[in-house]
């Protein structure tokens, strides 16, 4: 754990080292939110418990992030209406002519008491930690994310209680391919895993490759006045692996 504290710190310090020197440094608060119809994150549903049962709910999820130059860090958040599932991930992001790595540590608990949040033995953590790069292109619209986590409750499946779990370092790749017609924007993606892990099957003994996450995402914005818009977003979501499909509506706020 100690050598994660000081990779991170070494992160962040080449990154604000880097926005500082550039000539024209601004800094800005980036503070929005989204309701969502149901959250479908990479393929895989948030489920919360309704009388017993898993069942997909709208959820709230607002945004407070600080950006500097090329860097950003800030914080998610997810939660549904009953209170049952909820979510914070923290994030640190450096873009730099097209190319952004990124360091996210994730926290969701359908149980949001039953581990404690500062907890971060990667034994027993409810957190995850995670590293992605992206990179778009400049003369197509194409995005490439590789992302791996690296660390906490990631764990590979074992039925025997007395094997230390190990990490499964789940990783996802997504190409994205950004487009306009008339006056929608779209976003068509493909996301895929190398092996069994924490998307597709959710752990489930799913060797080998696997596509979890294909779909379109379509956005227009509505203009109320000059200082009053808002977007709406519609995405259609197949998970091949899992066999299911999702129509998910989003609104920001």
């Amino acid at each position: 754990m100690r050598n994660l504290k000081l990779l991170v710190a070494a992160v962040f310090l080449l990154t604000a080292k880097n926005s500082i020197s550039q000539e024209e440094t601004t800094f800005s608060l980036k503070a929005s939110a989204e309701l969502v119809s149901s959250y479908i994150w990479r393929g895989s549903p948030a489920y919360t418990f309704n009388g017993g049962q898993t069942a997909l709910a709208p959820n709230f999820q607002p945004t407070l992030g600080f950006v500097f130059g090329g860097l950003e860090v800030g914080a998610w958040g997810s939660t549904d209406f009953s209170g049952v599932y909820q979510e914070l991930d923290l994030y640190a992001a450096y873009s730099f002519k097209g190319l952004t790595a990124t360091f996210t540590d994730y926290y969701w608990d359908a149980g949001w008491a039953s581990k404690p949040y500062f907890k971060y033995k990667n034994e027993t953590t409810g957190h995850i930690m995670e590293g992605s790069i992206g990179y778009t292109f400049t003369k197509i619209p194409l995005k490439v994310t590789v992302a791996t986590m690296m660390y906490g409750a990631d764990k590979k499946y074992s039925e025997d209680e007395n094997v230390t779990p190990e990490s499964n370092y789940s990783t996802y790749i997504e190409l994205g391919y950004a487009f306009e017609v008339s006056d929608y924007n779209f976003d068509a993606f493909l996301g895929m895993t190398p092996a069994d892990g924490y998307y597709g099957d959710g752990y489930g003994n799913v060797t080998g490759f696997g596509v979890v996450n294909i779909g379109l995402t379509g956005y227009k914005t509505i203009e109320f006045s000059e200082k009053l818009k808002t977007t709406l977003r519609s995405s259609l979501i197949f998970n091949p692996q899992q066999e299911k499909a999702y129509l998910v509506l989003g609104i920001s706020l």
